[in-house]
């Protein structure tokens, strides 16, 4: 029997139904044989079909071999799994938390705020790439290489002499997090389903120093140590590179030609991926997010710099779904397929909503505690643990909590309900409200951690296994693209609201007090540089009422930017209530298994490819 002949004989890249519907993705229900090899029909959301090699599923957990999790591959690839998660944790999380003091060393730059923004927005197209790429030609050597790119931003970072080759850096291991951060996708296939929201948390929970305590330990090494904020990524190039080389020796997943049995060349499917939607795609999201970062700081929302981008940017992505449902024919980039399922885009749409949290608080959160309740350095940084923390904790009780709970729509409904609640509740922000401020904070950021493990795990069991990476991958560029616009959106209306409130706030004190008009330049000049000695007429009363004033300007301003997630929380409580239950898909079954077998076997499969 050929590919081309029986029923399940379907060869790849053929659109057409399956021959047998599936009650529930990742469980095989039929095997055929072409040219004596087992195979199983795999049908793409995109409507393509693939014959998979037998040896590359895992099956039921009964039928998996002995010690198969006991084995050093396995272990390998669960310790591989962790040091990436480390590894985008730390290049991520401390830069971010520290953006002002890096800024204080090789700037000041008008360009810091970016060194935030461009590992947001390249993570966000990695992401979606890494999963895409990686369902089609396999896992991993793209994995490989997308980990020597965080080593290579690592060293860029340690070694830059400006904020432009931070920027440079994060750009680098942005563009790593696609696959560092992709545990949900790499470990969730090759374990029961029953199992993913576990081993996910499990990962989330190892990563727990760096992720809660990475704003206090950036701010140890640059009180501390002579390399200073560099050790953040002198820490990046030692994950990345102890997960380089576990990735080498032990990280053996599915290989193309056993995704693709009988199939295209890998030179042919790489000339056939979806260039046109890639290029929509990239050059919209970042015109448009570019427009938005102009917006209120470099030029005002009305100059045409901002209005031209927002609305090319805009235009573009609207063209990139327009091209997706009605041109590509193959693996499109986001199939719009993807987006019939409502329960999948409740689950990314919530996933997103608490990503605008997330990723926003990352940068904000230091700013805000920084400025309303302590100028201690080491204090700032034991307080935004709240962040990390509160995410990591969220996470990891929500991979136990799916495991063991039913009813996953409610526990949805529960903690999109509190992050939205609590979020909103930031908006009674005061040096007064200190310990407020920190508990709504540990409970937004708690539930919002839940509701991120919902979303990775559930994406991954509401399709089938041929499209894991792609569900994963959907999930996590839209929702970091929607933490790169909230992130854009609250600071642009920090900084709008701070450069108001100071002068109103701070001006009438310090003159009734005793400071004269003509010294009132100089004292603004001296709160941005903390130097109040060329202030004339300063004396500490009049100091100490600045200071005063200062708290009270800028909690009023962080008071707007808490206003403005209220609509979103709105959106993330609502669409809540169609996140699916999913005890049907928490079965036994593994859907991809790790290939043990001697390099003389995979020659021989590559040789039998090409030959067909």
């Amino acid at each position: 029997m050929t590919a081309d002949q029986g029923n399940h004989g379907v060869p790849e890249g053929i659109v057409g139904p399956t021959t047998k519907e599936k009650p529930v993705p990742g469980v095989v229900d039929h095997v055929d044989m072409v040219d004596n090899v087992d195979v199983v029909q795999a049908t793409h959301v995109d409507g393509t079909v693939d014959l998979v090699d037998k040896r590359a599923i895992g099956g039921d957990l009964n039928e998996m071999p002995p010690g198969y999790f006991r084995s050093w591959q396995f272990i390998g690839t669960v310790a591989a799994a962790t040091f990436m998660n480390m590894a985008s944790q730390v290049s991520w999380v401390m830069p971010a938390n520290t953006l002002m003091l890096m800024d204080q060393d090789l700037g000041p730059s008008k360009n810091i705020n970016w060194v935030a923004t461009a590992w947001t927005l390249t993570y966000g197209l990695s992401v979606l790439l890494y999963g895409r790429l990686s369902d089609i030609f396999g896992r991993k050597w793209i994995t490989i290489w997308l980990n020597v790119s965080g080593v290579v931003g690592a060293i860029v970072g340690a070694t830059a002499q400006s904020v432009e080759a931070l920027i440079g850096a994060n750009i680098c291991t942005g563009i790593s997090a696609g696959a560092q951060l992709s545990s949900p996708t790499i470990l969730g296939e090759i374990v029961p389903n029953r199992y993913r929201t576990p081993i996910v948390g499990l990962v989330f929970f190892l990563t727990f120093p760096w992720a809660t305590f990475g704003p206090l330990i950036a701010r140890l090494f640059i009180l501390h140590t002579a390399a200073t904020w560099r050790w953040s990524y002198y820490i990046g190039i030692i994950f990345s590179g102890l997960s380089t080389v576990l990735l080498v020796l032990c990280y053996n997943p599915p290989r193309y030609t056993q995704l693709h049995v009988h199939g295209k060349s890998e030179w042919r499917q790489f000339l056939e991926l979806d260039w046109g939607g890639l290029f929509l795609y990239s050059a919209g999201l970042v015109i448009f997010l570019i427009g938005l970062s102009w917006g209120g700081q470099v030029y005002d929302w009305s100059d045409a710099h901002v209005v031209s981008t927002i609305i090319v940017g805009g235009i573009l992505l609207i063209l990139f779904g327009l091209y997706e449902q009605y041109v590509v024919k193959g693996h499109g980039l986001m199939p719009p397929r993807l987006f019939k399922n409502i329960g999948f885009v409740a689950v990314v749409a919530t996933s997103s909503v608490g990503g605008m949290v997330y990723f926003s608080m990352t940068v904000m959160w230091p700013t805000i505690v920084g400025t309303v309740f302590t100028s201690d350095i080491i204090s700032i940084g034991w307080q935004s643990a709240v962040v990390g923390g509160g995410v990591i904790f969220g996470q990891v009780f929500s991979g136990l909590c799916m495991a063991v709970l039913p009813k996953l729509k409610y526990q949805a409904i529960l903690s999109s309900t509190l992050a939205a609640t609590f979020t909103a509740a930031l908006a009674s922000i005061s040096p007064a409200r200190h310990a407020s401020a920190i508990a709504f904070g540990v409970i937004a950021t708690f539930s919002v951690g839940f509701i991120d493990n919902v979303g990775f795990a559930g994406v991954s069991l509401l399709v089938e296994p041929s499209d894991i990476g792609l569900a994963c991958g959907v999930l996590g560029s839209l929702r970091t693209i929607a933490g790169s616009v909230a992130q854009a959106l609250y600071i642009s209306i920090s900084t709008t609201e701070i450069t108001k409130n100071l002068p109103a706030f701070i001006a009438p004190a310090v003159v009734q007090a005793g400071l004269p008009q003509t010294s009132l330049p100089a004292l603004f000049a001296g709160l941005t540089t903390g130097d109040f000695s060329a202030v004339p007429g300063a004396t500490p009363e009049i100091l100490g009422i600045a200071a005063e004033q200062a708290k009270l300007a800028y909690a009023k301003s962080f008071r707007m930017v808490f206003f403005a997630t209220i609509p979103f929380g709105v959106i993330l409580i609502v669409m809540s209530f169609w996140v699916p239950n999913i005890e049907k898909f928490l079965h036994n079954n593994v859907a991809r298994k790790l290939q043990f077998g001697t390099k003389r076997s995979h020659e021989t499969d590559e040789k039998a490819h090409e030959q067909a």
